[in-house]
Order: structure tokens, then sequence, then C-alpha cells
């Protein structure tokens, strides 16, 4: 079997809160979901905390792409790859 690299896709979110030591954010993350019997789609979000290692730009309203990773703390398992500009 070949050696390859497992490459993941990032998912885009929006920075909604940034903590006082701007070492984590917390980032909705939108999903559209069809109702079950009449089929009207529904906007749904999931709220994520995210670390910012490395990566100083991050600000309230800002576009960002995450990737889960090992745990960090009690409820941070993802981390900021990138900074969208909108």
């Amino acid at each position: 079997m070949e050696n390859a690299k497992i490459t993941k896709n990032p998912i885009r979110g929006r920075v909604v809160a940034v903590s006082k030591d701007t070492k984590t954010v917390k980032v909705e993350v939108p999903r559209v979901v069809p109702n079950g019997t009449y089929g009207k789609r529904l906007h749904l979000h999931t709220s994520v905390f995210a670390d910012t290692s490395g990566i100083s730009d991050v600000v309230v309203g800002k576009d960002v792409d995450i990737l889960p990773c090992s745990r960090i703390s009690k409820s941070k398992s993802w981390k900021i790859v990138s900074v969208v500009s909108r």
C-alpha cells in the first residue's frame, strides 16, 4: 500500500466572539437541513470553539476556515487554518 497523505477539507464559518486573550474564538458553521415532512429548508448553525495559534487578524464578523484537531482544552477541538477576506 502506498503512503498517501490524507488531506482534510476545511469547514468555513463566521467568527461571532473573541476571547480577551485572543487565543480562542467562537465560530458559527451554517448548514441547511430539509424538513422531513414538508421539505422546507431550515437554516441552522453549529457553534464551535477554535484555537487561533499563529493567526493574528481574527476579528468578529470575519469568515475563517477551520479543521478538527486533537483536543486542546475542555471545549476546544478545532484549529483555524486561514482567515478568508470578504
